[in-house]
């Protein structure tokens, strides 16, 4: 391997981007939703874009550290077997989702802690298990290379993201 990443290192920039591009997907579409209701109120527009940013910005500082924190529990994915390692992504969804959305949502004024634990979760149970997945099948004695991490950190959160901004989803 040129550049081994451990599966701590992976994990956490999986998180990152998981952290960052689902919900501004999610955010820049109320963003659009809300500006083409109502164009002239562009003073609460400006008010709920820079909060949608601070959820952002803490949804990913939040996704990079815990996810970083998860893949140093999950230490060497193949020292598992494949049936008590096919619980572990989904425990690990319920988790990132649940800690990660929950203090992204509590910008909002602490209520959007709920809805942003239910949609992170509903978001984290598509992309852990695939990102967990893959990381298995691809990494060496817990070590994987950084060329096949990117594709898989980053292509996987941002798959999640055109899914959410598809016209065909409204």
């Amino acid at each position: 391997m040129l550049q081994p990443l451990s599966t701590e290192e992976a994990y956490r920039w999986f998180g990152t981007f998981l952290g960052l591009f689902p919900p501004f997907a999610l955010f820049t579409r109320f963003i659009g939703d809300q500006a083409s209701r109502d164009f002239t109120a562009s003073r609460d527009l400006l008010y709920y874009a820079l909060l949608c940013l601070a959820m952002n910005a803490v949804c990913c500082l939040v996704g990079r550290k815990f996810g970083g924190f998860l893949g140093r529990k999950v230490g060497d994915p193949r020292s598992r077997p494949w049936l008590q390692f096919a619980f572990c992504p989904v425990f690990m969804a319920l988790l990132w989702g649940l800690v990660t959305g929950g203090l992204g949502g509590a910008v909002f004024f602490g209520i959007g802690a709920i809805f942003g634990a239910l949609v992170a979760i509903n978001v984290a149970l598509v992309a852990f298990p695939v990102f967990a997945i893959l990381h298995r099948l691809i990494s060496r004695g817990g070590m994987i290379e950084a060329r096949h991490t990117w594709p898989l950190a980053f292509g996987i959160p941002l798959t999640i993201a055109a899914l959410i901004s598809s016209p065909w989803l409204k």
